[in-house]
């Protein structure tokens, strides 16, 4: 494997802890304003008084955003923070370079049809930077 490969799956990798970590600080701040705007308001407050039952519990469906939002913000950046760590063995792993890859296309074309630029973007360096580790090794 050569150092260049490694470099580029550091910055795959560094792109999942920015889109993590922006998540995080996205979902922070709109949990912290001190009032949204009207409508916003309107659609939270049904979202509040929405409930689900899944396995026996019970939960609001603002809940349940907030908490996979979390999770999710969660899951890129400490993964991401994971492949910057264990670059040198991770980046050496072709089958793990090919599968970050994969994952990060699939968030891809999940943010492009979901989300706003900022994840796009992030995801669109990582998809680009794994797909190059795998062919300069």
């Amino acid at each position: 494997m050569s150092s260049r490969a490694q470099v580029l799956f550091q910055v795959g990798a560094w792109a999942w802890v920015v889109t993590g970590v922006g998540h995080l600080a996205i979902t922070a701040l709109l949990l912290g304003r001190p009032a949204p705007p009207a409508a916003e308001k309107a659609v939270l407050e049904a979202m509040r008084a929405h409930r689900t039952s899944m396995m026996g519990l019970s939960r609001d469906l603002l809940g349940l955003h907030v908490g996979f939002s979390v999770a999710m913000g969660l899951v890129l950046a400490l993964h991401g923070a994971v492949g910057v760590l264990a670059a040198p063995a991770l980046a050496a792993r072709p089958a793990v370079v090919a599968l970050n890859a994969a994952v990060s296309l699939a968030l891809l074309a999940i943010s492009a049809r979901a989300f706003p630029p900022p994840p796009i973007a992030t995801m669109l360096v990582a998809t680009a930077s794994f797909s190059a580790a795998l062919v300069v090794r």
